[in-house]
């Protein structure tokens, strides 16, 4: 956005918790290339439902920047979100809101007709809503149907100039994921036990609460000797392990609780020149199209039969050069900029929620 001429403020937690790690993250101040991250004190750090940002702070950011228009990452349900929306109204600046819940589960615990009272109530003050996928789109439109909602993904995804691709022998597979139930490692081990015959080995990279369950599967599977397991690592050392691979694999299950919200991982893969089969949880199938192969959940039979089609070269080359065609066009940096500025630019002027346009006052 700022290589576009624009001016962007990013408000951030100056300490927050990771809910899953629990290490303690301090950010500072910084500004480069048009790009200012501006601290703010919360309260309930890692607490993503809870945490509300400093009144008295946030309301000095919003009167000195002016901005022509605010986006909240974070869902319509959260403390925060309410909290900006409301700071925002009273300054009369145009809001949109970044969502990803995909999942309709997750709408009939919370206090039920309340929390949906509340998002309808917050969605009634945005001028419009960027969902991460059909399925979040699905789910602010059944809250309120006359909300102007675009499905553009949240974080585009660096595409190499010219990929690179290391030379190995046989099939490179890869998974790059956390180690839980969820994201169905297990069915890709017991999938590839149908293909002792192929040549092929396995790259796990991540970590997590089912680690040592998972490598205990792979020994009683007689499948040890061709995975390696990486761990976690950092995102540059994710990308160091695209030019090993020749097919990622996403075998995540979906429930009435989780769903694959964006597919990033998938899209990152894409990108790289890298062969992708995913299960049709969540955004994962909305994100492989027609560039890959798409299989129901839980099922090592049809995941099988999906590896077994990569196994000829030529087919895998195809699908991986479509992929990549695929993530240039839809879901690169450049493009994703380019869609959020073209719906940024919308908002401003009026034309999709009838309001009159804003002035122009040169920050976002």
């Amino acid at each position: 956005m700022a290589a576009r001429g624009l001016d962007v403020t990013i408000a951030v937690p100056q300490r927050w918790r990771e809910p899953v790690l629990g290490r303690l993250v301090e950010t500072s101040w910084e500004r480069q290339s048009g790009v200012e991250v501006f601290p703010v004190q919360v309260s309930a750090p890692g607490e993503p439902a809870r945490y509300r940002f400093a009144r008295r702070v946030l309301g000095s950011l919003l009167r000195d920047k002016r901005p022509e228009l605010i986006q909240i990452e974070e869902e319509l349900g959260t403390e925060v979100t309410r909290q900006v929306v409301k700071a925002a109204a009273r300054l009369k600046i145009p809001v949109v809101i970044g969502v990803a819940d995909n999942v309709p589960g997750n709408r009939t615990g919370e206090r039920g007709l309340l929390a949906r009272w509340r998002r309808r109530r917050v969605l009634r003050h945005v001028r419009g809503v960027l969902a991460a996928s059909e399925g979040a789109a699905a789910l602010v439109r059944a809250d309120r149907d006359s909300t102007h909602v675009t499905v553009i993904p949240h974080l585009g995804v660096k595409a190499p100039t010219h990929p690179e691709h290391a030379d190995h022998e046989g099939m490179s597979l890869g998974f790059v994921g956390r180690l839980v139930h969820r994201k169905g490692l297990d069915t890709l081990l017991e999938a590839l036990t149908r293909h002792r015959e192929l040549a092929w080995s396995l790259t796990v990279v991540g970590d997590g609460p089912a680690r040592e369950q998972l490598e205990a599967l792979a020994s009683a599977r007689r499948l040890a000797a061709r995975i390696r397991w990486v761990g976690a690592v950092s995102p540059a050392e994710v990308a160091r392990t695209w030019p090993l691979l020749d097919v990622l694999i996403q075998p995540s299950r979906s429930s009435e609780a989780w769903s694959e919200p964006t597919g990033h991982t998938v899209a990152e893969a894409m990108a790289n020149e890298v062969a992708v089969i995913g299960t049709a949880s969540g955004a994962v199938s909305e994100v492989i199209g027609d560039a890959g192969l798409v299989v129901p959940p839980d099922d090592p039979d049809a995941l099988a039969k999906a590896i077994g089609g990569m196994a000829d070269p030529e087919t895998r080359w195809s699908y991986a050069e479509a992929a990549r065609a695929r993530a240039i066009a839809r879901f690169s940096d450049d493009a994703v900029a380019e869609t959020t500025l073209r719906f940024w630019e919308e908002i401003v002027s009026g034309v999709v929620s009838g309001q009159p346009p804003v002035a122009s006052r040169g920050t976002h």
